[in-house]
């Protein structure tokens, strides 16, 4: 049973691995409390961002009778409500071991009650018995957002979530959306396997990422999906070619964890662009693709910036061509510097300055590189040092919100 509960777990990680979660899927971390125990079966975790899952898997050669086995899904919503207290604790040291081999540290800095949820996947085959009444409504209760789906509903969510933030977004509000409407209608919730997840996303998507109470209540088939698929068809066509588009940075991000000292854990230099949801990665890749044409066409490095919502610090997107790889490096430096010194000198900023750096050459992208520049080293910025700034940047920009179909 154990061997199979691993594999389960194992199959589930290369799942989340493959769909776009890459470098941030940790399986059975670890920590001491008297003896060895796991915190979750698997985790992403992005900075502040962290998912924990608790995998349940089923063996159908035990037959039709699931009543056991749907009473200890409860125990893993249980095992959730344990892994949060543990991730909460400064004390415990928490081992973290990522799909690509990469050995890291859970920071407890970065925990945020706002941003941490947990799942229980049921991975099970064949008809399973309703969930206990008590089951869903303790997670409803629980004092962060849990949901609970099986393995398939999960990769149906998967089509419209993939990405860290939209996956926390969306649990988030399907919690919420749980607590104001299960007591009333219970019934919907207690069925596993019965689509209940791809309903439920028709209904957040056809508001705009969020739940209509009304239309859940006053709907009897509570069949969302199709409608969302048929009302929205032109516009899914658009934004889902947008965003796969956006899947470039993907590259990028792997390009820049391969780039790194040996003592610093290569998943925080990807923390910033990770964080993006899939819309926001649509518009930021656009962007790149408008200054890389006027690149080729000038040969004059391009450039722009943006405040990240996730994490309040800036980021600066620097393109140049040229085949000069020490001096597009110290350059991107310079661009992280001169962005920080305005923001500090105007706006008092007190963060960082990411600054992801792609050098061209008429072969195409031959590097990426990503600078920093962090606000406490500055603690002064001399009338100079704002002068050269000005001429590179403008101080800050308003942008307009970004919505899933513009």
């Amino acid at each position: 049973m154990q061997h199979n509960d691993n594999s389960s777990e194992e199959v589930f990680a290369r799942l989340c691995s493959n769909k776009y979660f890459g470098g941030f899927v940790y399986q059975n971390p670890k920590f001491t409390l008297d003896t060895e125990c796991e915190a979750g079966d698997v985790v992403l975790w992005v900075r502040d961002s962290l998912i924990i899952f608790e995998v349940i898997w089923r063996n159908p050669r035990y037959g039709s009778k699931t009543k056991s086995f749907v009473k200890d899904i409860g125990k893993k919503r249980d095992q959730l409500l344990g892994d949060f207290t543990t991730y909460q604790n400064p004390n415990l040291l928490i081992s973290m071991q990522s799909e690509h081999g990469e050995h890291t540290w859970y920071d407890h800095e970065q925990f945020n009650d706002q941003k941490t949820k947990g799942v229980v996947i049921v991975d099970a085959r064949g008809p399973i018995e309703r969930l206990h009444y008590d089951t869903v409504r303790l997670t409803a209760e629980a004092p962060l957002p849990i949901a609970v789906m099986t393995r398939d509903d999960f990769e149906t969510l998967l089509v419209e979530a993939d990405t860290v933030s939209d996956l926390g977004l969306y649990l988030g509000d399907r919690h919420d959306f749980l607590r104001t409407v299960f007591s009333e209608d219970p019934t919907p919730f207690l069925n596993l396997g019965a689509n209940l997840e791809q309903e439920l996303l028709g209904l957040y998507k056809l508001g705009d990422n969020s739940f209509d109470v009304g239309a859940w209540k006053t709907s009897k088939e509570k069949r969302f999906w199709h409608r969302y698929q048929i009302q929205r068809a032109a516009e899914i066509s658009r934004r889902d070619e947008e965003n796969a588009a956006s899947e470039s940075l993907d590259y990028m991000m792997t390009e820049i964890r391969s780039q790194n000292d040996e003592d610093s854990p290569t998943n925080q230099h990807a923390w910033e662009m990770a964080l993006l949801t899939r819309r926001e990665r649509a518009r930021l890749v656009s962007v790149i693709a408008r200054k890389h044409e006027r690149l080729l066409d000038s040969h004059k490095d391009q450039k722009f910036a943006f405040q990240n919502q996730h994490t309040g610090c800036w980021d600066v997107y620097y393109l140049h061509h040229g085949l000069d790889s020490q001096f597009f490096r110290k350059e991107a430096q310079n661009m992280a510097n001169r962005k920080l010194w305005i923001e500090r000198s105007l706006n008092n900023f007190q963060y960082s300055v990411f600054c992801f750096a792609m050098r061209y050459t008429a072969l195409g992208l031959r590097e990426v590189v990503l600078t920093v520049s962090d606000a406490h080293k500055w603690p002064f910025i001399t009338p100079e040092q704002l002068l050269e700034a000005q001429k590179f940047f403008g101080g800050t920009t308003h942008q307009n919100p970004i919505v899933e179909f513009p």
